[in-house]
């Protein structure tokens, strides 16, 4: 079985995409598929970027002006130049190299896969809507309706993309993350309590809102640190940390780079509470990596974590600042060993439901599907809503 994936950016600082695009490739090929990667290459080639494995055969095309559209003049021979695949799998939506990729996959006569990574969720739609109005007319909606079967990550955005009018089967499958090692249990620094947001510097993540609940509460847990800890994106830092000083918090607010590797997981050891703050997530890599490392987590019903609540490892809020006020006010008035009791809960939680293997497992069965070698998986939704 050999699989063309085509991404965006791999580098670290596109966020949960990149990741899931990278992980999702090393572990296909550890599973015995044949992958070839083609990236976009619109980054800045500053900072990390997410390793592929040796064996995927990768390629990188440079976009034409203007780069935001993504139309790549040399794609044909950049795909020429990797294996031939069976089957090709775009990781996401809006820019013109997916559609050029998909005119390759019609004329090949290739099966398409789409994962939609959360973009087309109501929000997400929202931002910059006319141009994405324009896209859907131009080619993306042409695209969305050749694909084979279509990815996401929960149940609601395949209800949304029933809603837009796609009938194509849609596959409700999750990531996975990396697992700290079994024989390491999880650290806490014995003088700090910190609650912690990790993820990208970006209007849509909720970070106002998260500020403003931060100020409501802060008076009542004098020994509890914000960190606020990401790639910064659009100098979006900025304006937050005028905010911070604006509501007053600026000294228990704390902005720290992004981390990976070793730093990553100390940060992780030394944080008591996990926050994802946004009104919208497809996903959400940091709520499993966060409990996979004994850490709770707060998120907002945004993202797909009703689990949080199920498995009494964290909590499952509407988006807003009085429903995040009231669950830091909860989560902060707790003790440690109540946190630590949440922690192992969770930590038991996602060693079983989201590592790796299990994601790569589940995708490969998607892909024998499509290519009619294996009756349609379970996880597959075929209804169309009537």
């Amino acid at each position: 079985m050999r699989v063309l994936q085509v991404t965006n950016s791999l580098a670290a600082e596109f966020g949960g995409t990149a990741a899931a695009c990278a992980q999702l490739a090393n572990h296909l090929i550890r599973a015995g598929v044949d992958v070839s990667s083609l990236e976009l290459g619109n980054d800045n080639g500053v900072g990390p970027r997410w390793p592929l494995d040796r064996a995927v055969s990768a390629a990188a095309c440079r976009p034409a002006w203007p780069a935001r559209f993504g139309f790549c003049r040399d794609l044909g021979a950049l795909v020429a130049s990797l294996p031939p695949p069976d089957l090709v799998h775009l990781h996401g939506l809006w820019r013109l190299h997916f559609a050029q990729a998909a005119r390759y996959a019609a004329r090949a006569n290739l099966p398409l896969v789409v994962s939609t990574h959360g973009m087309l969720h109501p929000p997400a739609l929202e931002q910059r809507a006319a141009l994405k109005r324009l896209a859907r007319r131009i080619f993306q909606d042409a695209v969305l309706r050749q694909a084979r079967c279509l990815h996401t990550t929960a149940a609601d955005e395949a209800d949304a993309i029933r809603r837009l009018g796609f009938d194509r089967p849609i596959a409700v499958v999750g990531w996975g993350v990396d697992m700290p090692p079994e024989d390491v249990p999880p650290a806490r620094a014995p003088d700090r309590r910190v609650l912690l947001y990790l993820g990208r510097l970006h209007p849509s993540k909720g970070l106002d809102t998260l500020l403003r609940s931060w100020a409501a509460v802060r008076g009542r847990f004098c020994g509890w640190e914000l960190v606020v800890a990401g790639y910064d994106e659009g100098g979006y830092r900025a304006t937050l940390t005028t905010l911070a000083s604006t509501l007053g918090v600026e000294a228990s607010v704390r902005f720290a780079d992004p981390v990976a590797g070793e730093a990553r997981e100390r940060l992780f050891a030394s944080s008591s509470l996990v926050v994802l703050p946004s009104p919208a997530e497809n996903f959400g890599f940091v709520v499993p990596e966060a409990l996979a490392r004994g850490v709770p987590v707060i998120a907002t019903e945004g993202a797909p974590w009703a689990s949080l609540v199920a498995e009494q490892c964290g909590w499952w809020i509407p988006f807003g600042d009085d429903p995040l006020a009231a669950a830091l006010v909860d989560a902060l008035s707790r003790t440690d060993v109540d946190l630590h009791a949440m922690g192992e809960r969770g930590r038991l939680f996602a060693r079983a439901h989201f590592g790796w293997n299990a994601a790569a497992a589940a995708m490969k069965r998607l892909y024998a599907w499509v290519l009619g070698q294996e009756d349609v998986p379970e996880f597959v939704r075929t209804e169309v809503n009537s």
